[in-house]
């Protein structure tokens, strides 16, 4: 998948629901993202699902100007949860890489193979950046705050003034999605931007 926005462009890309990743062969996803001068992106897709003895890697890679804005997250289950599977899956690869004007501001991820438990016992992992031009040191002081008052165990902190990194570990899925949601309408505030017209669930 390819998307491209224009110069002082606005996007929210997300999908129809959740990810299934069946059992076969490594499945793969590649997603590359450019953000133009001045344009703000929302990339806000629902949670990877692997099913027992699937493989899935997921790559994408973002690519921004000096003057955009992004809003990203991503997110993924243990498993089928409703039929008892937890890491039943034979692997599962994520990779998330944003560069701004050539230099790299973030890189995330994780690698999970075979069957144990990488969660604590939670049963979704998300990761959710913020950038702008901007000092984002007060924005991530309000995600922390908000956080907080969810059942979800979750930081969120500035490692640098146009960055915010939030991660997230949830019980169930409506706690994933009020953290998500609440989460980037505080971001979208903090950019000096209305309301999303609608949540993702």
């Amino acid at each position: 998948m390819e998307i491209a926005l224009g110069a002082r462009s606005r996007a929210t890309v997300t999908t129809q629901a959740a990810t299934k990743i069946y059992r076969g062969p490594q499945a793969v996803q590649r997603a590359a993202l450019l953000v133009g001068s001045g344009a703000l992106l929302e990339y806000v897709p629902h949670h990877v699902i692997p099913f027992a003895g699937s493989s899935y890697r997921q790559e994408t890679v973002v690519d921004m100007s000096e003057s955009a804005m992004l809003i990203a997250w991503e997110s993924v289950s243990a498993g089928r949860l409703a039929l008892g599977e937890r890491f039943a899956f034979s692997a599962l690869s994520t990779r998330l890489r944003v560069t701004r004007a050539g230099s790299l501001e973030a890189v995330d991820g994780c690698e999970l193979v075979l069957e144990r438990e990488p969660f604590g016992g939670y049963s979704y992992l998300a990761t959710l950046f913020v950038l702008a031009p901007m000092d984002l040191g007060q924005l991530a002081e309000n995600l922390h705050a908000f956080l907080a008052t969810v059942p979800v165990l979750a930081s969120a902190s500035a490692p640098a003034s146009g960055l915010v990194a939030t991660r997230i570990l949830a019980a169930d899925a409506p706690s994933l999605y009020r953290a998500l949601n609440g989460s980037r309408g505080i971001a979208r505030a903090g950019l000096g931007l209305p309301p999303p017209p609608r949540s993702v669930t």
